[in-house]
């Protein structure tokens, strides 16, 4: 140990007193430049940065050749900047950067150098590259010694090249050196240059540069010029790459931009060297201002494609917006000198607007997008770009067409949308700005985005805006053409003839037909008949043009939608006779009216007509959707669902056109839905999860119609509230009337206006449904109100329901009725049993009714016949006159009744009318004398009425039948027993509570045969018997059937059966039939023996009710039989 001490303080003393090796200094200079100016101000030639000059920093050694020669082999050759680094450092940087021929070699030779340690490992074994490169080399020279044999090297060079072979780089190369240099012509050289360029490797990199230095600065080629850039690039040698493009740039020869530029900037932007890339910008802006290209005009939207010129290579760079922010970076700290003259700030401003789109395409456009992160980018990205005066508006323009051509951003999201805020931020921008102002491009592409999404507010916003920054000519032909077609599809008459007059005025060359019909079509969305004949007429005597086939569909489409079935075959008729050829927007409405009439007969006869016509019915998913919706009305859910798996199995195959089936699927969905079967709904519902059919909006508001009819509206209002915007589905209005309407017979009513409420604060747009379900949840919190404050004054006013009710009025309530949403009707929508405002009338009158405001319903009334259309034929539709014929009951004016029934059972009968009977009327039906003739059933069996419709008149039958059962006359009991046979004979449903109340009439006015034998025959059939009573078992009855065995889902809407009361009524009267024998009464002659015996002949069903009914002594027994 202290041996080895002493050696290490003796080697320490040596190295510590040794004196400093004498060298020389190096004759390099500074240029003074870099003393008086920043970094960013450096008007320097390149070559000042580069390696290029001599350094002799060894010594006074004067070798003329050698320095030649050394410089000539280094040319271009070592870093950025080298006098900056250390001497062994540089050395180092290049040793290991130089290229040549024979680096390879040179550098297997350091590896395995004797100064370098031999470790125990393998030996040094070549790269794969290398490898392959290697034998390529071989087998090319082969194959050149085969070519040489036959021609010469000049000639097989000049063949390879014209051929344009694939993958003989190696043997060009080998052809080309074969060829004597003298002989080497400048053609030859620039075609092997282009030859060569598509070979991706540092070697194909030395090579064509050692071809390009060879051709004269002359007769060098703009594509030349391209390669050797990209070629240096390659190698990141970005000086000479500058210096290069800085030649070509001024070389008068050449006429095109494309030299290279993008290489490379997408190296110095890579590299965050922007004082290069704003010098290499400069000097683009140069060249292309002495071929006179007008760059500053690429910004505008018809010439942006330009600018892949520039940076086309710079956009696929990883990572631009770190980029950007070193951009930014770099513009805060220089901006005084990037912005010293007008042509520095317009090359900056210029270099912003081609960098900033490919940074923002890229944020755009990533796998999986953070709409968050996205959103905070955009915001400080135009924040920054304003904090710095630099141009917007060209990035404005450029983003927001951007975004929207992106699909993600075309979908409905209930999140923020980026791209209001940012034409948000351009529209104040401009309005503060006088200079700048949002093209009309822009305001249209977002007109059309906003129409899309029926957002017709932020439609009328955008049209504003185009008035108020292009005063002048605010509109183009094709914009008014979209507004007109956008409008008619929501029924805005006023705009649609606003925006058509603008046209007339200014384009009146563009009117043609496709216009024209959207006239007509406009007023079809209405429902307006007149309004659609009118315009369909003005067609042709007003523009003298004949009506083509979408005229003709718009106006057919006018008679469907009205439920007009004589108008409907008519206009259908007309068409075919006028020798237009029909299509799928012909019969679709056809189908459709006998689907939603349960016309499956007539559904199969248009459905084969439209086949013979060459109509592709059996490949549209909407008409043969149409198929399942006809056999769900006909009460045929088994072969509705089979239908829609044939539809499925279609689909799959690729027969069927289309996206989905989702509108099929919806309409499974709901139509269980109606009838409150919530399992066959989710039944339904997960076969569309299995089958991957997707969901949307209406598919929700299947499974809260199935909740909201199961008594679980709180359930529904989840979906609706956090469901749906959790998935990104659109809440409409017809949802919210749901919900309210669910409440609302839940007696909810807190509930039920605090979902109307939300539905206001979200400005949702109305339809009828919505505006209906509001007056009802406005009406049914006046009521409880006044019945807290104990005002039992009938001429007490509901204010806030009046109120409500002149706003719905004063709407545009024709265009909420232009939407494709479902019906809110327990059965299917009839426009006439819905029809507006007649019927926010008929919801109101009913509200006074139950205060007995009879004076004030008559108001209404009349307020509701005065706001009738302009039609000539107008008749009331059912619900007003069902309403008013509520209040007339009430108020005991019988003959009032009357004349509202008359009126209903007319309008009945236009709308239960199905095809057969249009085109063959039945002949007059015979009157039967009692109502339990057995030919009354069997006609209503046999009835052609819609099966869909038959249920139309059981509330106004409900009231007309009271009204009769009021009058205590033998004459009025004998009129409703006419009425209900007349009824069942042209095949509509008489319900359940109607058919009840007559027989306990019949009862009660000593119709005891007919009593008995009406209930045997339509009330006992679906009698469930007795429930078996437990003293310690506590029973919760259906409300009306108390004491039977039933169950809340046993007694459905179309239920008919006997009722508690009706079988206690009975059985009075039956204990008093037997009294009456006892006393030796009752004997019936013409039926040949007792009354009691009579009835047990005819009705042994409902005797045998009667007799094992249990004895509870509830009120309704003590009121009938007490006697008994």
């Amino acid at each position: 140990m202290l041996e080895r001490a002493s050696t290490c303080l003796e080697t320490g003393r040596r190295q510590l007193f040794r004196a400093t090796k004498r060298c020389l200094r190096s004759r390099r200079r500074l240029h003074s430049s870099f003393w008086h100016h920043g970094a960013s101000n450096l008007n320097l030639p390149i070559w000042w940065a580069s390696s290029t000059i001599s350094d002799h920093a060894n010594g006074d050694v004067e070798n003329l050749e050698r320095t030649k020669t050394a410089a000539t082999a280094r040319y271009h050759d070592g870093p950025f900047l080298e006098f900056l680094y250390p001497e062994k450092t540089l050395a180092l940087i290049r040793r290991l950067s130089t290229y040549g021929s024979d680096s390879v070699v040179v550098r297997r030779r350091q590896m395995n150098g004797s100064r370098i340690r031999q470790f125990s490992t393998s030996r040094w074994q070549p790269t794969e590259d290398e490898a392959v490169a290697d034998s390529e080399a071989l087998q090319a020279k082969e194959e050149m010694e085969e070519l040489l044999l036959t021609t010469s090297a000049d000639n097989a060079l000049q063949h390879l090249l014209s051929t344009e072979q694939r993958g003989k780089q190696e043997l060009a190369w080998q052809l080309y050196l074969a060829i004597p240099e003298r002989s080497r012509s400048t053609e030859l050289q620039n075609d092997l240059l282009e030859y060569l360029a598509v070979q991706d490797r540092s070697k194909a990199a030395g090579r064509a540069l050692r071809v390009f230095d060879a051709v004269l600065r002359e007769q060098r080629r703009a594509s030349s010029y391209r390669i050797a850039i990209s070629a240096y690039v390659a190698l990141k040698m970005v000086g000479p790459a500058i210096q290069l493009y800085e030649e070509a740039a001024a070389h008068p020869g050449i006429d095109t931009l494309r030299v290279g530029i993008d290489s490379v900037l997408q190296r110095t932007v890579q590299d965050d060297q922007w004082d290069l890339s704003l010098r290499i910008f400069r000097t683009f802006l140069n060249q292309a201002a002495r071929l006179k290209i007008p760059v500053r005009t690429w910004n505008r939207r018809q010439y942006r494609k330009n600018f892949a010129t520039v940076w086309g290579k710079v956009s696929q760079l990883p990572d631009l917006v770190d980029h950007w922010q070193s951009l930014l970076d770099h513009v805060r700290q220089f901006q005084h000198e990037l912005k010293s003259t007008d042509k520095n700030r317009e090359a900056l401003s210029l270099f912003v607007v081609g960098l900033v789109p490919e940074v923002m395409n890229q944020v755009i456009h990533v796998p999986n997008p953070d709409e968050d992160l996205i959103w905070d980018f955009f915001i400080q990205l135009f924040r920054d770009l304003r904090s710095l005066e630099l141009p917007t508006t060209p990035l404005y323009e450029y983003i927001i067409p951007a975004i929207l051509d992106t699909p993600r951003y075309r979908h409905y999201t209930n999140q923020r949308k980026i791209v209001l805020e940012l034409y948000r931020d351009y529209q104040q921008q401009s309005l503060q700005n006088s200079g700048q102002r949002p093209s009309r491009y822009l305001i249209s592409r977002l007109i059309v985005q906003h129409g899309e999404k029926d957002s017709m507010i932020r439609v009328d916003d955008m049209v504003k805006d185009l008035r108020t920054f292009h005063p002048t000519d605010p509109f183009t032909p094709q914009s008014l053409s979209y507004l007109i077609r956008c409008h008619a599809k929501h029924g805005d008459i006023d705009h649609v003839h606003e925006y058509f007059n603008e046209l007339l005025s200014r384009y009146r060359q563009c009117v043609d037909l496709k216009i024209l019909s959207s006239l007509p079509y406009a007023y079809a969305r209405r429902v307006d008949v007149p309004g659609a004949m009118q315009q369909f007429n003005r067609i042709k005597e007003e523009f003298g043009l004949v009506p083509d086939i979408a005229c003709w569909n718009a106006l057919l489409l006018a008679y469907t939608r009205a439920e007009d079935l004589d108008g409907a075959l008519e206009c259908f008729n007309n068409c075919l006779e006028s020798g237009m050829q029909p299509d799928l927007y012909t019969f679709g409405p056809m189908l459709d009216l006998c689907a939603e009439r349960g016309d499956i007969e007539a559904f199969e006869a248009l459905y084969s007509r439209a086949k013979q016509l060459n109509v592709p019915v059996e490949t549209d998913r909407r008409a043969r959707s149409g198929y399942v919706q006809a056999f769900l009305n006909a009460d045929d859910p088994e072969g509705a669902e089979a239908i829609a798996h044939g539809m499925l199995q279609s689909w799959r195959s690729g027969t069927l056109q289309g996206n989905s089936l989702t509108h099929t699927w919806n309409i499974l969905v709901s139509y269980y839905a109606v009838l409150g079967d919530l399992a066959n709904s989710r039944r339904i519902y997960k076969q569309m999860i299995d089958y991957k059919i997707p969901l949307d909006s209406w598919t929700y508001s299947g499974l809260m119609r199935a909740l909201v009819e199961s008594k679980q509206t709180n359930a529904a209002y989840k979906i609706l509230r956090t469901t749906m915007p959790m998935n990104n589905v659109r809440v409409h209005a017809f949802h919210y009337a749901l919900v309210i309407s669910g409440f609302i017979h839940e007696h909810q009513y807190d509930h039920a206006r605090r979902a109307y409420k939300r539905m206001e604060e979200r400005e949702v747009p109305q339809t009828e449904s919505s505006r209906q379900a509001s007056l009802l949840a406005i009406g049914v919190t006046e009521l409880e109100e006044l019945r807290k404050g104990k005002d039992k004054d009938p001429r007490a006013r509901l204010v806030a329901v009046e109120e409500k009710l002149r706003e719905s009025i004063l709407a545009d309530y024709g265009s909420e009725r232009a939407h494709d949403q479902p019906s809110h009707k327990r059965y299917i929508d009839f426009p006439e049993l819905s029809n507006i405002p007649q019927g926010y009338f008929a919801l109101v009158i009913m509200l006074y009714t139950t205060r007995g405001a009879y004076d004030i319903c008559k108001q209404l009334f009349e307020a509701a016949m005065n706001a009738k259309s302009g039609s000539e034929n107008y008749e009331a539709p059912i619900a007003l006159l069902t309403a008013i014929m509520d209040a007339h009951l009430k108020a005991k004016e019988y003959d009032e009744v009357e004349k509202c029934w008359e009126l209903a059972r007319t309008e009945a009968g236009k709308l239960v009318k199905t095809f057969q009977q249009a085109m063959h009327p039945q002949p007059p039906t015979p009157e039967f004398d009692s109502i339990t003739d057995p030919a009354i059933w069997e006609a209503f069996q046999a009835s052609r009425t819609a099966v869909s419709r038959r249920q139309i008149l059981w509330r106004a039958t409900r009231i007309y039948i009271r009204s009769l059962l009021a009058q205590q006359d033998q004459k009025c009991l004998q009129r409703a027993q006419r009425t209900i046979r007349n009824l069942l004979t042209h095949g509509f449903i008489v319900d359940n509570l109607t058919w009840n109340e007559f027989i306990q009439h019949l009862a009660l006015r000593g119709r005891i045969i007919d009593a008995f034998s009406a209930c045997e025959m339509y009330l006992m059939p679906r009698f469930p018997g007795w429930a078996q009573l437990n003293p310690y078992y506590i029973r919760h009855d259906r409300p009306g059937y108390f004491w039977m065995e039933l169950r809340h889902y046993d007694v459905k809407r179309t239920s008919v059966l006997p009722r508690y009361k009706t079988l206690v009524v009975l059985g009075a009267a039956y204990a008093q039939i037997k009294r009456d024998e006892q006393n030796g009464l009752g004997y019936n002659a013409d039926m040949g023996g007792w009354t009691r015996e009579v009835l047990e002949q005819i009705a042994p069903l409902t005797i045998r009710a009667i007799e094992t009914m249990p004895r509870t002594g509830d009120a309704l027994q003590e009121r009938y039989l007490q006697d008994a």
